[in-house]
């Protein structure tokens, strides 16, 4: 068995002025090899890592390592620290084209892509050898061969390390255990998240299980204890005068009065005991406890056209500045569910926006979600929530719930974030019974309980579906179709599969 490297004790911290802890009660012991930490936006899973390498301290509790940690942020506003070193000393030649690094990096940061700093960050991380190394969000915005380059690097890491990410596949690759961040705290389980996940679904499910048999068992009890009690009341009652009849004598013989004493007191006992027997059930319904869960999927299966079809587009080639794509005859049918693959920078965001301005569709029948609402949009959308009527309005939040958020703090802020308005976008655009769905990375800026539950959403509606994805599970999961544009550098092509 592997020696712990990284070991909470009873860790909370709260940070200035928050009224809640973001991390409360944490304790876990792990070792060598990637631990995956999952949960929902805001749980606290980046705090976390920060606390393990040592950027937070705790307010109570302790945090214990076994050698140097390292904290690999999400943001990549500036280049890492040491990074025009590691760079100039060519020291890790091998890392460096794993990683795809350029020489000349450090002098054209500004013009970089968040992918590419992002193989810089973890290649100047992955240099200095750490013991511990905590990674949030590695693959966020990259395209496919970006993410493998970095799925690569991260397996060759022999440290002990923590992987917050997004990516279903590379928790499922890299991880060896997995923990699970709730409101109840974290529980690290064997496995990937996948294996992790439905174990901690099946728990929750037991213990919903059990609860409900301990309910029913405290309420057949109390209702035997209610009658037991009015049983010995009305006994009580008929012998409190003390008068016994003659054909009570008669019946009971010389020591009829003490019989009676004794009925009395066996009823007041059987009272007791039935008491006593409901409390202890109580007791145990309420020592079994499960996370408060709500129904997830939409329920909107949106409306397939009874047009032959949506869009078409005759062979040809797109010329837009420097953009250049040359793509066969396309065509958009009702009951298409097409998957828009490529390299970032090849055109596809530009390919949507020419589908959605070709398309001739009465209006609410086309939702088109883009890749990033800017600060108008996000304010009509807001605006048309509030304007919405009582009846409506609980329909659309019915639906903003079942995609794993809390619809009450969303119409309430000011500014929410990205992910939070783009799920409150579709569910009113589902309100229309739309014929076609089009998302441009619709899984960027949600958590995985949010993925998972529009997964399961989109894979039910009956309306047409395009995705821009770089999520091969999630794609896979929703689409049938691939439409994918390659780039050899001198061309772009667009191919279907």
């Amino acid at each position: 068995m592997d020696a712990s490297v990284l070991t909470f004790e009873s860790v909370s911290y709260r940070y200035p002025g928050s009224p809640a802890p973001a991390v409360s009660d944490i304790s876990f012991s792990i070792g060598p090899g990637w631990t995956a930490i999952a949960g929902a936006n805001g749980c606290g899973k980046s705090t976390l890592l920060m606390l393990t390498a040592g950027l937070l301290k705790p307010d109570r509790g302790r945090v214990i390592r076994s050698g140097r940690a390292l904290y690999c942020m999400q943001r990549t506003d500036r280049p890492p620290e040491g990074f025009r070193e590691f760079v100039s000393a060519w020291l890790h030649p091998d890392l460096m084209a794993r990683l795809g690094v350029q020489w000349d990096w450090p002098d054209r940061w500004d013009t970089l892509s968040h992918g590419e700093r992002k193989r810089a960050q973890l290649a100047v991380a992955l240099s200095s050898s750490p013991d511990i190394l905590a990674v949030d969000e590695p693959v966020n915005h990259l395209d496919t061969s970006a993410r493998d380059m970095v799925r690569g690097a991260l397996a060759e890491f022999a440290g002990t390390g923590l992987l917050v990410s997004h990516d279903r596949d590379l928790l499922d690759f890299l991880s060896v255990r997995c923990g699970i961040m709730n409101p109840e705290g974290l529980i690290i389980r064997k496995g990937g998240y996948s294996v992790a996940s439905r174990e901690d679904r099946r728990e929750q499910e037991t213990l919903r299980d059990r609860r409900r048999m301990a309910r029913e068992k405290f309420l057949q009890l109390k209702r035997d204890a209610r009658r037991k009690q009015l049983a010995a009341r009305t006994v009580q009652a008929r012998s409190s005068g003390r008068r016994i009849s003659y054909r009570e004598i008669c019946m009971t013989g010389a020591d009829g009065p003490s019989r009676v004493d004794g009925v009395v007191q066996k009823a007041g006992q059987l009272s007791r005991t039935a008491l006593g027997r409901m409390n202890r059930a109580k007791e145990g319904m309420e020592s079994v406890t499960f996370r408060k869960s709500y129904s997830r999927g939409i329920e909107f299966p949106g409306e397939k056209s009874d047009r032959n079809s949506l869009a078409e587009f005759p062979e040809g080639v797109i010329e837009i500045g420097e953009l250049r794509l040359y793509h066969p005859s396309l065509s958009l049918l009702p009951e298409d569910r097409i998957a828009l693959t490529g390299p970032n920078g090849c055109g596809k965001s530009t390919i949507v926006r020419l589908l959605v301005e070709s398309m001739d569709l009465p209006e609410g029948r086309l939702l088109y979600i883009p890749q990033e609402l800017t600060a108008d949009q996000s304010a009509r959308v807001l605006s048309t929530a509030g304007d919405l009527g009582p009846e409506v309005m609980g329909s659309v939040m019915s639906c903003v719930r079942r995609l794993g958020s809390d619809p009450e703090p969303l119409l309430k802020s000011a500014r929410p974030s990205p992910g939070e308005t783009r799920k409150l976008m579709l569910c009113l655009g589902l309100l229309e019974n739309p014929w076609i769905v089009i998302m441009d990375e619709p899984t960027n800026h949600l958590d995985l309980p949010g993925i998972e539950c529009l997964e399961a959403a989109l894979s039910k509606l009956e309306s047409a579906l395009l995705l821009v994805s770089h999520d091969r599970r999630f794609l896979s999961n929703t689409t049938e179709t691939e439409w994918r544009i390659t780039d050899d550098g001198s061309r772009k092509n667009l191919h279907i599969f």
